[in-house]
């Protein structure tokens, strides 16, 4: 029996989530895939980083799950994602590399990640460098990384022009494996509420998403005598600080009854949000992919993006599926939208039918088959 290994190298803090995040609801996409193979045959593992000190495994939707305890560094800044090392699972795979491994990290990276590579290449045991994340490093040992590996895999089709704009990568076999979802679950709701205009934000609230201008967004509603305008906003806090400021901000902007921070929410609970809100905001200034934009538009909630920040600019249809726009403008934009309900719902079904069209789950399972078995087989 095959064995393949999806490696996430990094513990849940590290990326702004709760360990119990990745038992349900982390790399969807992937995970799916993997459960697909396995039931072809092969044996598959996802396997993460953690701040417990005993290694230990988790049986989620049939598929287990492996968290190896970090090791280095041990008690200040323990959740650094590219500080982190974790010398058990490295040992452990000295004795039981899997046939096949994908890296799944950022474009720029980590020494362990490295050396990890380093040691698969030495046990002539392939690996997929799947790479998250817009930035890269490309010199030096993340050169070599790339170079060594069977081939990448990117999200988008953008990604892949970037990259292939640099000389070193011209050669390299880099393909696109789009992150679908199941559109039999995100789906639109029948009889939506005409009474309140919803606006939604779902991801970590980090610093980098820019999450001041969906609030500025929303008070410029209310400004405009659209009292029955709200935001909600769904995500773990990787930002604490960011957090208060966005709290001091609700409340000098006098909207603390228009704009509710949830929290975590399952990824199942996530779909009545979507289903329910009117236009999906995501001000991030950048973005490998952005899941939460298919997963809103397949329930039928256009999205209101930044151009230029990655992911959108191949999700987003501007003018058809939503808006891409400038930071300047994006209130504006919000506004546009909202008070005009022919072209609301226009969105609403162009976003749909694109998602069906792209991003579907089917899309995900084909690109990650054809990956693993044009290595394996």
């Amino acid at each position: 029996m095959k064995t393949v290994s999806l490696l996430h190298p990094f513990s849940a803090k590290a990326i702004g989530l709760e360990e119990c995040d990745l038992y349900k609801s982390h790399s969807k996409p992937h995970e799916l895939a993997l459960i697909a193979l396995q039931k072809e045959g092969y044996a598959v593992t996802i396997d993460y980083f953690t701040g417990k000190w005993f290694p230990y495994k988790k049986q989620i939707n049939s598929i287990t799950k492996r968290f190896w305890p970090i090791t280095y560094p041990i008690f200040t800044k323990r959740h650094r994602w590219r500080k982190q090392k974790s010398s058990l699972h490295h040992s452990y795979i000295k004795k039981n590399a899997p046939d096949l491994t994908i890296i799944n990290m950022s474009g720029h990276g980590s020494p362990y990640v490295f050396n990890h590579a380093a040691l698969l290449k030495k046990m002539h045991r392939p690996y997929i460098a799947m790479i998250g994340g817009i930035h890269m490093t490309l010199t030096g040992k993340a050169l070599k990384y790339y170079q060594n590996a069977e081939h990448l895999i990117v999200h988008t089709h953008l990604q892949k022009k970037e990259l292939q704009k640099n000389n070193y990568f011209k050669e390299l076999d880099i393909r696109v494996m789009p992150l679908g979802i199941d559109i039999d679950k995100f789906k639109p709701l029948q009889n939506k509420s005409n009474d309140s205009f919803n606006l939604l934000f779902v991801g970590r609230i980090s610093r980098l998403k820019q999450i001041e201008l969906a609030i500025k967004a929303v008070a410029n509603l209310v400004n405009e005598n659209i009292i029955n305008a709200s935001l909600t906003i769904i995500g773990p806090k990787s930002d604490e600080n960011y957090y208060k400021e966005l709290k001091a901000l609700v409340g000098d902007l006098k909207i603390d009854n228009h704009v509710f921070f949830k929290g975590v929410i399952s990824h199942d609970n996530l779909i009545s949000y979507y289903q329910n809100a009117d236009v999906f905001v995501m001000p991030s200034a950048h973005e490998s992919f952005g899941m939460v934009m298919v997963e809103a538009m397949a329930c039928g909630t256009p999205v209101i993006a930044l151009e230029g920040a990655g992911g959108p600019d191949e999700i987003i249809d501007n003018g058809e599926t939503g808006y891409l726009c400038l930071k300047d403008n994006f209130s504006e934009k919000v506004y546009q939208l909202i008070n005009n309900k022919p072209l609301l719902n226009d969105f609403a079904n162009n976003s749909r039918h694109v998602v069906k069209q792209k991003w579907s789950i089917q899309q995900t399972l084909n690109s990650f088959k054809n990956s693993v078995e044009s290595i394996i087989d």
